[in-house]
């Protein structure tokens, strides 16, 4: 599994929209959208199409992303 690291501290940008461009992002680069989502405790979320999972490890305003499978 490839995933692709994101860091965004904007204080206006929420969560999902981090994820969002963490997933352009990763789309953009690999040529397909992400399945899973991987982010700190306090930024889990809804995102449509994508799985969004915290792990422990994962600091704030860190999002990895990836295709599950």
């Amino acid at each position: 599994m490839i995933y692709l690291g994101w860091h965004d501290d904007t204080p206006k940008r929420t969560p999902a929209q981090r994820i969002a461009d963490a997933a352009a992002a990763y789309a953009r680069r690999f040529g397909r959208p992400p399945t899973i989502a991987l982010v700190n405790e306090a930024q889990v979320c809804e995102v449509e199409g994508i799985a969004v999972r915290s792990e422990g490890y994962i600091r704030k305003d860190i999002v990895w992303v990836g295709r599950d499978g």
